[in-house]
């Protein structure tokens, strides 16, 4: 990023306002700091704006606050690389209604520490300086990103990370990674056969398929243990399967795979064909897995 001197000299004496008033500074008190016509103070302030320095506020008492990125740019010109875009973020490892609208990656060449400025939507103040935080994956970029907040800015709505890991998402279908090996079980099959399965395979849950191979629900290690608590130890898989299964298509992205899962807060989804047949099965840890290597 580079511009006129003169812009610089802006942002400088709007930061050093902020710094000692901890307010919106008026374009007047910067005009009179620099010996400036307050008319080209504000012609500058428009193009900051644009820049995305400088957020305005409007009212007797409103004027310009210096954004997150102007306070980087000051301590040390850098490359900035924008991703617009949306998307949760995760602080200490759990999901907020909160959500980065605009990620600016910087010092990115630095290899001892790249930070990401983030625009926040949401409850700025349930994030603080030492949180560990995960974002993403944006819907567009297809971008993951965790680190450590370093600045949170309440007024601009903007913080400052310490990036750890940066991963993009490969565009690479569930197919490819799924286990194709999926055990199965009948509707009609006791529920002793499904423990005996779940034991000997170490898994904890089966899908349930009809004469035809259709896929019509889910079996899991705690429906066989409630069967069991309840003393139906001959009880059949249809009495006690759940009949509302997460699926994805195969020629699915894993990307979409990811999304499902933490909408609905499950580590696996039963791979189906054309046919609705289930073909596989995708977990968390497959896709962990897979991009291990990459981060």
């Amino acid at each position: 990023m580079s511009f006129p001197p003169t812009y610089m000299r802006v942002v400088e004496t709007l930061l050093e306002l902020y710094n000692v008033h901890k307010r919106p500074i008026k374009s007047k008190e910067i005009a009179n700091r620099l010996g400036m016509n307050e008319g080209t103070v504000r012609n500058i302030m428009v193009a900051l704006k644009a820049m995305n320095l400088v957020d305005s506020k409007t009212g007797p008492y409103g004027g310009f606050i210096p954004s997150q990125k102007a306070i980087e740019f000051v301590k040390s010109p850098m490359v900035v690389n924008p991703v617009n875009d949306i998307a949760q973020i995760y602080i200490n490892g759990k999901p907020l209604n909160i959500y980065a609208t605009s990620i600016e990656l910087v010092n990115i060449y630095n290899p001892y520490m790249s930070k990401a400025i983030i625009k926040v939507l949401g409850n700025i103040k349930a994030i603080h300086p030492g949180d560990n935080v995960r974002i993403g994956p944006t819907v567009n970029a297809r971008v993951i990103i965790e680190g450590v907040v370093l600045e949170d800015n309440s007024l601009s709505k903007e913080v400052v990370i310490v990036v750890k890991k940066l991963l993009a998402i490969p565009k690479i279908k569930v197919v490819d990674i799924m286990t194709k090996e999926l055990a199965m079980v009948n509707y009609n099959e006791p529920l002793l056969t499904v423990a005996k399965v779940i034991a000997e395979r170490k898994i904890r849950a089966l899908p349930v398929v009809n004469d035809n191979g259709e896929l019509m629900g889910l079996i899991t290690s705690s429906d066989v243990a409630k069967a069991f608590s309840d003393g139906a130890f001959n009880a059949l898989v249809k009495d006690y399967m759940r009949h509302e299964v997460p699926i994805i298509s195969w020629d699915r992205d894993i990307y979409d795979a990811m999304r499902l899962m933490m909408s609905y807060n499950i580590g696996r989804l039963i791979v189906v064909n054309q046919e609705q047949k289930p073909v596989g099965i995708v977990t968390r840890t497959d896709i962990l897995r897979y991009l291990a290597p990459l981060g």
